[in-house]
């Protein structure tokens, strides 16, 4: 029998079903390849053990654009149970030469120092911004 060997990043995708349907697999019997220099060989990992995976994960995230208001409140789907990690960008595209693009921040802020909040945040964009153009992108987990 011959050995094939293959480098991670050619082998296909791995596209997650959902349970039930043939070919799924359970978040707990996925693995995750793992390298360090101080390893003589990979090693792997199960989706489990990664901080957040598995069955228990809980990711919101979302791109807003098109604002109608300076007042943006975001509620998650459902609530963590602890304040959770992430960050929000809020900013435009601006054409810095011709055929070249880049962010431009925006200025805005939090509603309230407390801020996300396990089942949300609130934020203002500046009175001195348009609104048109900006867009809003957070992710916590």
């Amino acid at each position: 029998m011959a050995l094939t060997q293959t480098r991670p990043y050619e082998e296909d995708l791995h596209v997650q079903l959902n349970p039930g349907d043939e070919g799924y697999v359970a978040p707990d019997d996925l693995m995750f390849l793992l390298d360090n220099q101080n390893f003589d060989r990979p090693k792997r990992i199960a989706w489990s053990s990664i901080a957040g995976g598995g069955t228990g994960s809980h990711i919101e995230r979302d791109t807003l654009t098109g604002l109608s208001s300076r007042s943006v409140t975001v509620e998650f789907d459902a609530a963590f149970t602890s304040q959770p990690v992430g960050d929000v960008w809020v900013y435009r595209m601006e054409e810095v030469v011709s055929g070249m693009w880049r962010r431009k921040d925006v200025l805005w802020g939090f509603s309230s120092e407390n801020q996300p909040t396990t089942t949300g945040f609130s934020l203002a964009i500046d009175e001195s911004e348009d609104l048109s153009g900006i867009i809003i992108q957070y992710v916590f987990v």
